[in-house]
């Protein structure tokens, strides 16, 4: 990681916060995307990856994969989004000290402990076009319904369901890539929409949580970008990483520390180390 003393502009920046919503169509596309991209994944694994530990401390691939299974169910609408939700089935997990999201997860994947790794993915392949169909149809009074969602609070079931289960997918499928050593692929017609939507979820919440902040992120890789983050008075710093990174970060699969050493930055350390540590966004 290294630092000099010296502002940058933003030049050529997008800025963040500005980004447009998707319509229904792009979300609906860019889910099928992902899925093609993850069954892709899933298809090159050898039969001793799917036991191998992951960035997802209690899962290894096997459950990472059980855990978008479970997915297929709870993204198919606000009646699968209920039952999940189900607090008969996520108590002995409560009780256990895990968050409601933890449990529900959690109990996906305990769920499906008897499927071999051929019925995961098929339960995935064959049953994720049907739950992106019926997300879309999702009408306005349900989209709107708030759910918690950490870090960033109470979020809508469409958002949720549009927006942020693609990138749980996409996040996983590097997760899986990293545990594994295969080719993580990236395009930027795809990954770049990806990445774009989560920098602009990650500026907002800086907005909202470090309003002080401001600095322009470069993202290195094909689905990469420059963005400029923050309404704060401080110099336009410029941070730059690697496109991968900034999801680890972003979703809490590294810390800022870990980071800070793969950043470069023309920032002060004590002032990257703040950016980084207010990057986060909704996965």
């Amino acid at each position: 990681m290294s630092t000099t003393s010296t502002s940058t502009s933003t030049g050529n920046a997008t800025i963040a916060r500005d980004m447009p919503e998707p319509d229904r169509a792009t979300y609906s596309r860019l889910a099928g995307q992902e899925l093609t991209a993850f069954v892709e994944l899933l298809n090159r694994l050898e039969p001793d990856d799917w036991a191998r530990s992951t960035p997802c401390a209690l899962w290894d691939v096997r459950d990472v994969v059980a855990h978008q299974a479970g997915h297929v169910q709870m993204g198919s609408g606000l009646r699968g989004f209920i039952t999940q939700l189900d607090p008969r089935g996520t108590r002995p997990y409560r009780k256990r000290g895990m968050s409601t999201l933890d449990a529900l997860n959690q109990r996906q994947v305990d769920m499906r402990k008897g499927r071999t790794p051929a019925e995961l993915i098929a339960e995935v392949r064959e049953g994720t076009p049907g739950s992106i169909a019926s997300r879309m149809r999702l009408n306005p009074v349900a989209r709107s319904i708030r759910v918690p969602a950490p870090p960033v609070g109470l979020v809508g079931l469409g958002t949720l369901l549009h927006r942020i289960f693609p990138r749980d997918m996409w996040i996983h499928r590097l997760d899986i890539a990293d545990a594994t050593g295969k080719p993580f692929e990236q395009t930027p017609a795809h990954d770049g929409v990806m990445v774009a939507l989560t920098v602009t979820d990650a500026a907002r919440y800086i907005e909202k949580q470090a309003p002080e902040i401001s600095f322009t992120l470069t993202l290195v890789g094909p689905a990469g970008g420059t963005w400029a983050i923050g309404r704060g008075q401080t110099a336009a710093w410029e941070l730059r990483m690697d496109v991968t990174d900034f999801m680890r970060r972003s979703s809490g699969r590294i810390d800022a520390a870990t980071a800070f050493g793969r950043t470069e930055s023309t920032a002060p350390e004590a002032a990257t180390r703040a950016c980084l540590e207010a990057l986060q966004a909704l996965y």
